[in-house]
């Protein structure tokens, strides 16, 4: 990819992608939370809420006389209502935790993975000097074909890992409007763009084919890029802008079940395992002993899960009847009050105090909403760039551990795009790519 990616180039393109991210406060600070609108309920409510108001106020100014106070049966739909909101609420926040908790185990596992199999890797002579700790033997020895090829082993593992963090962003790109709806807007397109160069620049072509093959977003023959410079050229000097302009406002995408991109990199990862797995013979003496192999495919395995999991709480949404009659009762709830109240309590209880409870239910409805997916690119959605960014930190610094200089350096770092780093709530200025690749 160029050095220049990032720069603003010719006026083409509609407008920038969305900069939303996971926000950090001070929960002591009750002024800086009280004044805070991004990424809190007011955006998502503030329509309905004013419509409610315009239609409290002309209702009291209209039925402001009567008499009439049935308040009593809408005490009690007011109560059953708010026992469903709660417990959806509830239920949401399971989901929340669930998801960041699988996002934790997603990356801890791969983390493990990493540093068990680029422990492991037996090496020749300059890699056993390395691990006895003594410098004189290490100033002995001479690298050999064990060690090339340990190095090859390791190179391609950081390659693969760092290649299934990238695609666990993707997937939550595309999941949930892609893979249920059949449709992403062109902004979700140029992102996830952006994110096949990135895989690009660490997958070789025949590996990258065959991973987004499975990505399953439809486009006219000859527009799907699947070589480096064709992929570069896209965000040469346009990085920042945003999708161009002759692009379609949403783009198709098959949601015919089928095998997605991690399934691929699963089976490279278990491959190269097993092509670098030493058994009794000694045939592999650069590779992994046998007896480790098993326990470090455990690890896969669980990072795996993890993604499915991931997958499981973005496509099953809260089952329609319990949402349908949640937002029916709070309509109905909503709409009825002003015709039930007592208006000899003056304008704040008539208004003022209402206004407060409607405020808080559909707070508590729209709470509910934002937690149920806390994957993606909206504001409060989990923040999967810096766990990305701190996966490849990490296996630079597994490479120095296991005195591997020669492979670390087959890795270089390249300047994080704005539009991309912005998603983040830590300053992610670079990320990783294969040095052959870059």
């Amino acid at each position: 990819a160029p050095e220049d990616a990032g720069q603003l180039g010719p006026d083409r393109c509609r407008s920038r992608p969305r900069k939303e991210h996971m926000i950090y406060y001070d929960n002591d600070q009750w002024l800086g939370v009280l004044f805070t609108f991004a990424g809190t309920v007011w955006p998502t409510i503030s329509r309905p809420l004013a419509l409610w108001s315009i239609f409290a106020l002309t209702c009291y100014a209209i039925v402001g006389q009567s008499e009439e106070n049935t308040g009593g049966g809408h005490s009690i739909l007011g109560a059953t209502m708010s026992f469903l909101l709660i417990f959806r609420a509830n239920q949401s926040y399971v989901r929340y935790w669930h998801g960041r908790t699988s996002v934790s185990h997603f990356f801890g596992h791969l983390k493990a993975f990493m540093m068990f199999a680029l422990g492991h890797a037996q090496g020749g002579k300059q890699t056993v000097a390395w691990l006895s700790g003594r410098d004189d033997e290490l100033d002995a020895a001479v690298e050999d074909h064990n060690d090339v090829k340990a190095r090859d082993f390791r190179v391609n593992m950081v390659r693969l890992v760092v290649a299934y963090a990238v695609m666990l962003k993707v997937h939550t790109r595309i999941a949930l409007e892609g893979y249920c709806h059949g449709k992403i807007d062109c902004d979700t397109k140029w992102l996830i763009d952006w994110d096949r160069l990135r895989l690009r620049q660490l997958l070789r072509e025949h590996e990258f084919k065959v991973v987004d093959n499975c990505l399953g977003i439809v486009t006219e023959e000859g527009e799907h890029e699947y070589t480096l410079t064709g992929l570069a050229e896209q965000f040469r000097d346009h990085c920042d802008e945003g999708p161009p302009a002759h692009w379609p406002e949403s783009f198709d995408v098959t949601f015919v079940p089928a095998a997605r991109m991690h399934s691929a990199i699963v089976f490279a990862l278990h491959d190269l395992l097993l092509q670098n797995m030493n058994d009794f013979a000694n045939t592999v003496p650069w590779g992994i002993k046998e007896r480790f192999v098993p326990y470090l495919g455990h690890f896969v395995q669980s990072s795996d899960f993890a993604l499915d999991m991931v997958n499981q709480i973005m496509s099953t949404p809260v089952p329609l009847p319990f949402a349908h009659l949640c937002k029916t009762l709070l309509s109905v709830w909503m709409c009825s009050y002003p015709f039930v109240t007592d208006f000899s309590l003056g304008f704040f209880g008539v208004f003022v105090i209402p206004f407060l409870v409607v405020l808080a239910l559909l707070g508590i409805d729209s709470i509910s909403t934002e937690l149920e997916n806390p994957f993606g690119d909206d504001a409060n959605d989990l923040d999967i760039l810096e766990g990305i960014c701190r996966l490849e930190t990490e296996a630079m610094e597994l490479l120095e551990m296991t005195g591997d200089f020669k492979g670390r350096d087959q890795f270089v770092w390249r300047r994080m795009p704005e539009f991309v780093s912005e998603q983040s709530n830590k300053p992610i200025m670079q990320h990783l790519a294969a040095r052959e690749l870059a």
